[in-house]
């Protein structure tokens, strides 16, 4: 069903579809997005099941559509996305991606210039020099998925002093999680 709507709407300036429940059969949605949309603004699919999205049409979706200013997706390797940062030259909010080689190759990630939303989905401690070049950019820091300490976060905050949003979930041992929202 979602190829079919990207099929017919071919300037779609946003798709929202966080949290979603759809089931994916082939993944053809995202390349037709790619190939013939070059509006598009806003694309979100973070926090769903669909995972066959291939990292060459993200890039090419960048390519395109010189206004994409939020891309909020699900788990891809942070180094696959190289290309896709790379082309996202007006890209303001980035949420997902993950960390799964050694940090070896990390070093090659380098975000856009106007990135000032971030929230990178399992990063520890190792992967966390990869964003301090850029932590002074940032406007809001979403460190929910982060798999990070106390003193990581305190390290990472302090090296954002631009920063006016915080997501952080509670690591005390209560037996609950809590998500906190922080307008600094």
């Amino acid at each position: 069903m979602i190829y079919f709507f990207t099929c017919w709407r071919r300037q779609l300036r946003t798709l929202f579809l966080e949290d979603s429940s759809i089931i994916e059969k082939y993944g053809r949605w995202i390349h037709e997005i790619a190939m013939n949309n070059s509006v598009l603004e806003t694309l979100n699919f973070y926090m769903t099941d669909l995972v066959k999205v291939g990292f060459e049409d993200l890039q090419l979706i960048a390519r395109n559509c010189r206004n994409l200013v939020s891309v909020k997706i699900s788990d891809c390797e942070i180094l696959d996305l190289v290309g896709f940062f790379h082309a996202a030259a007006v890209l303001e909010e980035f949420n997902g991606g993950s960390f799964y080689n050694q940090l070896d190759g990390y070093a090659a990630v380098t975000f856009p210039s106007r990135l000032c939303r971030l929230g990178l989905t399992y990063m520890g401690k190792n992967e966390m020099p990869i964003v301090f070049p850029f932590a002074p950019l940032f406007k809001e820091l979403d460190l929910l998925y982060a798999l990070l300490d106390t003193e990581d976060h305190c390290l990472l905050i302090q090296s954002c002093p631009n920063l006016e949003v915080l997501k952080v979930e509670s690591q005390n041992h209560c037996p609950y999680s809590i998500f906190f929202h922080y307008v600094l």
